[in-house]
Formats: structure tokens, C-alpha cells, sequence
């Protein structure tokens, strides 16, 4: 039986959020059947991970979400027949709950909710050295992560990674949502086209009425909220000076991921997502709306060059650095 932290009052809303995130991993929630997109960009991940992981390594997995880079990992140790000890971190209690309904059952599965409250009540995120009590990782992992970490953060959590590693460990991670001059022409950001959902869905009639209705400073302050759902991205600069000012040995790579119409639809119904359409009720008004506006927004995406009739083609950065 995994250890650590487990779900407790989970709302109907977070058991669906979980549920349809894990679905808009892997089709119909069946493990076995990776999502196209989330098979191949985790794939280029482990690749850069799995040399350094040995019988007995202690391997993080930060921003674990419902566990597909853990599920992913777990697979091919297994068929290797190496044991490890495997440290899942996240702040979201309703993604985090489905990882511990998926992986819970596994000895060598550890859970840390990144999140407490200090003194006053207020949420904060806990320190890495504190969630593994002072020992050391042979590998960090941290997949579609980085690029929802506030700018302001990232040389502390930088060094929070070099300061928790072994020496000669290895910090290892996946995103689709930074800035690269890298980036060929024919791709686009992951998250572009939810953001294109979010401002297509801007002048939704529906919508601006619902937001009229609300006091001045509640609707601005509700658009606020639900434009950091997908923030813009940050150039990969900005990261890598954080990582190379915690002393870590860098470098990177890249690679184009497909993802599917189908699977663009799916990911930006997950109930958490899709509160890029709010104020719309959660239904199927707010769900076609949704439908319509990705429809319209993939057939943009053809025309520019950035999507075929049956995916938009995603650009990803794979960072890797070790400790010395």
C-alpha cells in the first residue's frame, strides 16, 4: 500500500476534474491506452531519465498531476524488473486524488501534497528537503510543470531541486508551453490553442451577459482568475538562468508532438480547464461553446500552418541537468 498523503472530502466537481484529466490522458481512463500525445512527449522525458535510475534509486516525480509520467515510468521499470522508491508531488488535491486511486495500491509509491497552510491560514507551498525529510534524490522528473510556476519562483525552486539531489543526480523535465526561438514555424506553444478557446470565448454573448449581471469588481476580478488558467508563456531563457544559477549542468533538447482533434476536445473539457468559458455553467451549453470555439480555433490553426485536418502539431522542450 503507497504511503503518504490520501484524498479525504473531495467534492463531486474534484472527482469529475480528476477523472476526465486522467481520461484526457489516457482514452476511456484505460492505463493501457496512452493518449498519442502524452505517450510520445513522456516518452522523450524518460529517455533522458531512465539511464540514471537504478535498483533502489529514490526518484521524485514534482507536479505528478493524476500520475501519466509515473504510470509511464512505473511500466517500464517493471518490465525491467527494477524496484524504486518513487516520490509523487502535487498541489491539486482533485488530480492528485486520482494518481492515489490509480497508483495506491503499489509499496514502493510515496504521495506529498506540496501544499499546506501556514500560521495564518494561508495556503503555501512546502519545501522539497522537507517533503523527503532530508535525503537525497537520484532523479527529479517533472513533466508539463515548469511552465505553470510563477517567474518569481523559479530560482528558488531551482534550488531546491540542486540542493535535494545526490551528487552526480540528475533533474529531468518536459514542457510544451515555453517560449523558444527554437520553435519551427509549422508548431505551436501546447497551450496556444486553449488560450485562443479563452479569448475566442471572450465575446461569447452568453457569456458577456452573465458577466454584466455581476458587480464591476467581482467580474474583473473573475476574468483575473480565469486568465491564469493558461498564463502566457515565458521564454526558455528565463528558466534556464534560474536552473543554471542553482548549479546545475545543462542541457537541452526538443521535439514535435502531435496532438490529436479528439484530444484537444477532451483536454479542454476537463472541468478544471474548462473554467476558461466561466461565468457559463458547467453543462452542456458551457460544453458546446467550448466545442465550437476549439473547432473554430484548430480550423485557424490550419490556415497559419500550425495544424493538419487531424492535429495541431505542439512544440516541447526537454531540459536535463545534473548535479556535479
Amino acid at each position: 500500500m503507497a504511503s503518504g498523503w490520501e484524498p479525504s472530502g473531495l467534492s463531486d466537481f474534484e472527482i469529475a476534474d480528476g477523472e476526465l484529466y486522467h481520461r484526457a490522458l489516457y482514452l476511456e481512463g484505460d492505463t493501457n491506452r496512452p493518449a498519442g500525445w502524452h505517450r510520445d512527449s513522456v516518452q522523450h522525458l524518460l529517455d533522458l531519465a531512465l539511464p540514471y535510475i537504478r535498483e533502489g534509486s529514490l526518484v521524485v516525480d514534482y507536479g505528478a498531476g493524476t500520475g501519466g509520467s509515473a504510470i509511464e515510468l512505473l511500466r517500464v521499470l517493471d518490465e525491467r524488473g527494477i524496484t524504486i522508491e518513487l516520490v509523487l508531488v502535487d498541489p491539486l488535491e482533485s488530480w492528485f486524488g486520482k494518481a492515489r486511486e490509480i497508483l495506491g495500491e503499489r509499496d514502493d509509491v510515496h504521495f506529498e501534497l506540496s501544499i499546506s497552510q501556514d500560521e495564518s491560514g494561508d495556503t503555501v507551498f512546502r519545501e522539497l528537503d522537507e517533503m523527503l525529510g532530508g535525503r537525497k534524490a537520484d532523479v527529479i522528473i517533472s513533466s508539463s510543470t515548469l511552465h505553470l510556476v510563477p517567474v518569481r519562483a523559479l530560482d528558488d525552486l531551482a534550488a531546491q531541486f540542486a540542493n535535494s539531489l545526490v551528487r552526480g543526480g540528475v533533474f529531468v523535465w518536459d514542457s510544451g508551453d515555453v517560449e523558444s526561438a527554437l520553435k519551427p514555424s509549422s508548431a505551436a506553444c501546447l497551450h496556444d490553442p486553449y488560450r485562443a478557446v479563452r479569448e475566442y470565448l471572450r465575446d461569447d454573448e452568453a457569456r458577456k451577459t452573465l458577466l454584466s449581471e455581476m458587480e464591476a469588481e467581482d467580474a474583473a476580478r473573475a476574468e483575473r482568475r480565469v486568465d491564469r488558467i493558461f498564463p502566457v508563456p515565458f521564454s526558455i531563457e528565463v528558466l534556464m538562468r534560474a536552473i543554471s544559477s542553482a548549479g546545475l549542468l545543462s542541457r537541452i533538447s526538443d521535439h514535435v508532438v502531435d496532438f490529436s482533434n479528439e484530444d484537444a476536445e477532451r483536454f479542454i473539457l476537463v472541468p478544471r480547464l474548462a473554467e476558461i468559458a466561466a461565468p457559463l455553467i458547467e453543462g452542456e451549453g458551457r460544453d458546446a461553446a467550448i466545442r465550437s470555439a476549439i473547432a473554430e480555433v484548430l480550423r485557424e490553426m490550419r490556415e497559419a500552418g500550425t495544424a493538419s485536418d487531424t492535429h495541431y502539431r505542439s512544440y516541447w522542450v526537454y531540459g536535463f541537468h545534473i548535479l556535479p
